[in-house]
């Protein structure tokens, strides 16, 4: 995967600074930001020399992220029942020595094992997301069994895929403090990270669907 590329690719399209304008605004709106990382990793897959969506793809945008999300809620979901089971009785113990204790081994716990779901279920999302561009059927994301063999077939690329997505949302993390000065520079931030997070799935999505 290039990661470079994945950060300038928007500046080969005409229009960058106009969808950007478009794209910004919209991320404000829920689903919007995620539906545009969808659109392009779906356009680098099928091999569109501009990947940024048009704007009369907009209503399609928006449907796009309030899938993946449906998706991503439906992935961590054991994750948050584990949760509660961990953390509720910590809660009941009150403030005594038994109750802090109890809260301290509850967080401990819950770190790692969010940390030890969080990657397989990231790239089962990424799974998803390289399945539905392919095919255009929103079911692909529900199909957990082929998700769950197919992520397992390509563990290395989707786990690369994964590190390269968490350095971006690294450095995303460390510029966003500069940016927020600015009405739309958390925005423009959040938009910029999910299209290049798009492009570097679709990257591993374009080597992936090859093999098959």
């Amino acid at each position: 995967m290039d990661f470079g590329r994945a950060l300038s690719f928007p500046f080969d399209d005409e229009e960058w600074p106009l969808k950007f304008i478009i794209g910004t605004l919209l991320s404000i709106v829920p689903f919007f930001a995620q539906g545009y990382q969808v659109q392009v990793a779906r356009n680098v897959v099928r091999g569109s020399k501009r990947p940024l969506p048009a704007h009369n793809r907009l209503g399609q945008v928006f449907a796009d992220g309030v899938v993946v999300v449906a998706a991503g809620v439906v992935y961590f979901l054991p994750l948050l029942v584990l949760g509660c089971i961990i953390v509720v009785p910590a809660l009941l113990a009150g403030d005594s020595d038994l109750g802090f204790l109890l809260t301290c081994s509850a967080t401990c716990c819950l770190f790692f094992l969010a940390l030890a779901y969080a990657i397989p279920a990231t790239m089962l999302v990424f799974m998803g997301i390289i399945r539905y561009a392919e095919t255009g059927n929103y079911g692909e994301y529900f199909r957990l069994g082929a998700l769950v063999h197919d992520a397992r077939q390509n563990a290395g690329l989707l786990a690369t895929l994964w590190l390269y997505t968490f350095l971006l949302a690294l450095l995303a993390a460390i510029i966003a403090p500069f940016v927020s000065v600015l009405i739309v520079g958390v925005p423009l931030l959040g938009f910029y990270y999910h299209i290049a997070t798009g492009h570097l799935i679709g990257q591993a999505g374009q080597m992936i669907l090859v093999d098959y």
